[in-house]
């Protein structure tokens, strides 16, 4: 961050209250009091349950040099602290960081996508590092709050950026596309996410579309050829574009997968680049699309082969996603819980699959939220896939997640074969009598369902 006070009441037509005896570099904009360190500004933001503006006190005995304080509201001002009068503290959080983004010219990847935009961000942001200072969106800083927080990290050392947009309406990924001004924009693909709110895949595609519709003329499209959802859209564009997918019609494809040594390996082939053989940091087949669109990138701005593939070997993933763990009692974990739709939950299945090599697997499903008009049948269709697996036991979680269950047992998994549970404690106590050593387990839900503490729970008793 490269700016002060002054500064910042002067980007956003703020009026300055209180200020302190010497106006600094600001370290970094914070929204929560209690991840406040020395030299951040505070952003008190209005919550479903609390006003931020009662933690400003908090934050100034954390460190913090100066805060935004919404117009006409009470409030006791710390001693020695910049106090930043606006009309609104979220608004004026982002119109500082569209603000703050111009200042800096660089290549800005964004990346949205039903499924996988976390994973290809990580991917992304790995194979630039192999050239660039990179910043990447951290955590779920993927949306109208966080955004603007990871706009304003940016300083004069970052060469390049990768910033995830999510979104659950239209407009939201025009705005967070405005707001950063990508360069370049990927999409991963097409889902059946925020259903409720967007009516059909098509709508999906529309919203999703948002980011493309913003890049400039001199910017590129790198989208999944193998959704015709997006075929009309990337014809439209005003910039160039590039098409990922298996299909040999696609700018950069996946043309052979075979085993070496025990290690999955994909050959990727673009037209004027020689082969590329990769081994995927991560399996199934969803991960080596997510695989490709970061190769995309990195051929796009001029990187070599060798510092693509050495900066996969350093990638950084996010937590929860297709998280392998083994635990004492010897059977394995994989934590994919941070969230759920019919496609991501088919995608996880065939991971399953794949890394058990014929041990036992288990699959503990949650509840599938915004699904909309798709709600019964989504999970009626991952119930029946679930049957197709092979799986030795079927476990589900949630009123919704019932449908799982009943479209497994019509699709002809054996009745005995299929657990309801109330709760993350009872569902780990019942893999503790189902799970043997070797077998894979898969704990995969919508992020409300928080599937984890299934897995946090089995720790919890191999204590």
């Amino acid at each position: 961050m490269e700016m002060n006070c002054r500064a910042v009441a002067a980007a956003v037509k703020g009026k300055i209250i209180a200020e302190g005896p010497e106006d600094k570099w600001i370290r970094r904009f914070v929204i929560d009091s209690r991840q406040v360190g020395p030299g951040d500004f505070f952003v008190p933001l209005a919550g479903e349950h609390t006003d931020g503006h009662k933690f400003i006190a908090q934050a100034a005995q954390n460190g913090a040099i100066g805060c935004f304080v919404r117009e006409n509201k009470a409030v006791e001002i710390p001693p020695n602290f910049f106090v930043i009068s606006v009309p609104d503290p979220l608004v004026a959080l982002q119109e500082l960081a569209a603000i703050y983004r111009q200042k800096f010219n660089l290549p800005v990847v964004g990346v949205t996508g039903s499924v996988g935009k976390t994973t290809t961000k990580d991917l992304i942001a790995a194979v630039l590092s192999a050239r660039f200072k990179t910043l990447k969106t951290e955590g779920n800083l993927n949306n109208e709050i966080g955004l603007p927080l990871m706009l304003l990290r940016l300083d004069s050392s970052i060469e390049a950026a990768v910033f995830e947009m999510g979104m659950s309406g239209f407009g939201e990924i025009k705005f967070l596309a405005g707001l950063a001004q990508p360069s370049i924009g990927v999409i991963t693909n097409i889902g059946e996410s925020h259903l409720e709110t967007l009516g059909s895949r098509e709508g999906i595609a529309r919203a999703k579309c948002e980011l493309l519709e913003q890049l400039p003329a001199d910017g590129v499209a790198i989208v999944n050829g193998d959704e015709p959802l997006l075929e009309n859209y990337v014809q439209k564009l005003k910039c160039p574009h590039v098409t990922f997918g298996f299909s040999p019609a696609a700018t950069i494809r996946c043309r052979a997968e075979t085993v070496k040594n025990g290690e999955k390996q994909i050959c990727l082939s673009q037209k004027n680049y020689p082969d590329l053989w990769l081994e995927p940091p991560l399996p199934g087949k969803h991960n080596i699309y997510n695989l490709m669109a970061a190769v995309a990138v990195g051929r796009y701005l001029q990187l070599t082969d060798a510092e693509i593939t050495g900066g996969l070997k350093n990638v950084a993933f996010s937590a929860m996603r297709l998280e392998t763990v083994t635990l004492p009692q010897g059977y394995n974990i994989i934590n994919d819980a941070y969230n759920a739709s019919p496609t991501s939950m088919a995608a996880a299945l065939d991971v399953l699959q794949e890394l058990s090599q014929g041990a036992g697997k288990i699959a503990v499903l949650g509840d599938m939220l915004e699904l909309g008009n798709l709600e019964k049948e989504g999970h009626l269709q991952v119930g029946r896939l679930a049957a197709q697996s092979g799986l030795k036991a079927l476990v589900v979680m949630g009123s919704r997640a019932r449908w799982i269950a009943q479209g497994a047992k019509a699709a002809g998994m054996p009745g005995e074969a299929i657990f309801y549970c109330d709760t993350h404690v009872q569902a780990a106590a019942l893999l503790k009598r189902l799970a043997e050593k070797n077998d894979w387990i898969l704990l995969k839900g919508s992020r409300g369902m928080k599937m984890e503490e299934v897995l946090y729970a089995l720790r919890r008793g191999a204590e």
